[in-house]
């Protein structure tokens, strides 16, 4: 019978391990081991106007599942003044949070950037201020002198320009400054000051950092636990501090029946997330420099489909022969290496049609009777069987 118990111990002793390395992790450890992406939500609230709490600074932290990539971690600034649709009609972050709270704001920040969002944190100007004078205050650079009176929200700001070190206070007043400048002026300060800000946590060492995170969850509304914390930060405490990987959400300016709020530029975003999450570039029409040759015995055949790409937003460079009339089907030498570019092109052709790609080492566009600009990503030869669409 020996063996018998011999054979229990061994799988009650595996059934043990499982379990120690299953509940020993955390949900976002988990998530991250599994190759997923993780999106966290912080939102800076102040009293509002109107006597609602209001969303006044929006930043999605994205942390990737390698972090040895290129792209190991990033921070996407949120306009409070973007626009969402919702409930049929345009309105700012700020209002929807204003008027939904946190649920309402979630998913429209998941609709702009088709993300989700599995965490979040909320802090209120107590809170911020809590924080920054927890870590000894924050050292920085102030570029020009920053002003501002508000009576009525009792606002008085006075920041001279030079290196300083802002006590929490200062340190509000600092990100929350707006006077004349853009949004997108104000963001990028604020992004500063995070940077700095992560620094200076990082120079307290991982003994302090417990302290600092006990105190900051006891200061925020977030569904993240003190073990998150302490994972996420030594995950995070040797990533560089890199300022491209700090950005905005780009926007345009909306109609006055928006309320000047900003439109967000889908396309845009969309390739800065398709860049840093799947480490692909994603390109616009208008990025292609493409050459339309034709390759069959068609007349004005590459005319037309210049036309028909210039309409859809493609750059075409220039029109002309290809070196013979009989190309059994429709060629794109990718003088680019980017495959990426490739796949924008076939997308703005109609779909079905055969398409052979060949690489620029595999072709010689010297035989070519019309000459390749400089700078071409792209030959595109007009094979039989092309077909123009609508």
């Amino acid at each position: 019978m020996r063996w018998v118990w011999s054979v229990v111990g061994a799988v009650l002793v595996g059934v043990a391990v499982g379990l120690y390395f299953l509940y020993s992790t955390t949900p976002i450890e988990r998530a991250l081991n599994r190759g997923e992406w993780v999106h966290i939500l912080f939102v800076g609230v102040d009293e509002g106007r109107t006597g609602k709490p209001e969303a006044d600074a929006i930043s999605l932290l994205g942390i990737s599942p390698d972090p040895e990539g290129p792209v190991p971690y990033f921070l996407l600034s949120f306009p409070p003044n973007l626009l969402a649709y919702r409930g049929g009609e345009w309105k700012s972050l700020k209002d929807i949070y204003r008027d939904g709270g946190l649920e309402a704001l979630v998913a429209a920040v998941e609709a702009i950037g088709e993300v989700e969002v599995h965490y979040y944190a909320v802090v209120d100007f107590a809170g911020f201020v809590d924080l920054v004078d927890a870590v000894g205050g924050v050292e920085i650079t102030v570029d020009k002198p920053i002003v501002y009176e508000d009576q009525s929200q009792d606002l008085h700001i006075r920041i001279d320009p030079g290196v300083r070190v802002l006590d929490g206070e200062e340190a509000l007043k600092y990100v929350r400054y707006r006077g004349s400048e853009s949004e997108y002026d104000r963001i990028a300060r604020q992004q500063k000051f995070l940077l700095a800000l992560a620094e200076r946590v990082r120079s307290r060492g991982l003994r302090a950092l417990r302290g600092l995170l006990e105190l900051g969850l006891s200061r925020v509304d977030t569904n993240l636990t003190l073990w998150d914390g302490l994972y996420l930060a030594r995950r995070l405490r040797d990533l560089p501090l890199a300022a491209h990987l700090f950005r905005a959400v780009p926007g345009r300016g909306s109609s006055d029946t928006e309320g000047g709020g900003l439109r967000p530029d889908f396309v845009a975003l969309r390739k800065l997330l398709t860049h840093w999450e799947e480490g692909e570039r994603f390109y616009t029409r208008g990025e292609l420099r493409v050459v339309v040759l034709n390759g069959t015995g068609e007349r004005f055949l590459a005319h037309r489909t210049r036309a028909l790409l210039v309409a859809r937003g493609v750059r075409v460079l220039r029109v002309g022969w290809a070196d013979r009339t009989d190309y059994p089907e429709t060629v794109i030498v990718d003088l680019s290496g980017d495959p990426n570019k490739v796949v924008a092109l076939k997308d703005a052709l109609l779909p079905g049609i055969p398409i052979r790609v060949v690489a620029a080492g595999d072709f010689s566009p010297e035989d070519l009777p019309t000459p390749i600009p400089e700078g071409t990503d792209l030959i595109l030869i007009l094979g039989r069987g092309f077909v123009l669409g609508d």
